[in-house]
């Protein structure tokens, strides 16, 4: 199981989405490596880590939303 916890807007004032703290708890199986904190660029799109989640839940998928790219540090395997 993997469960992915946030906001939708960092500012609502604003409507940004970004800097939007995240959190993943779980680790669907070994699909991911837990017990990490990681950082990645500023403006890096959140569908960035949905599509790397469905990806290694085994739901293959090229692209969600605004995704630029899956994210490589999360799996831990790489």
């Amino acid at each position: 199981m993997i469960l992915l916890y946030g906001g939708g807007i960092s500012h609502s004032d604003r409507h940004t989405h970004g800097p939007l703290p995240t959190l993943v708890v779980g680790g669907g199986a070994g699909a991911i490596k837990g017990g990490r904190h990681l950082v990645y660029p500023e403006h890096t799109p959140l569908t960035n880590l949905q599509l790397t989640l469905l990806t290694n839940l085994g739901v293959p998928t090229e692209k969600l939303g605004d995704s630029t790219g899956k994210l490589q540090a999360l799996s831990g395997l790489a």
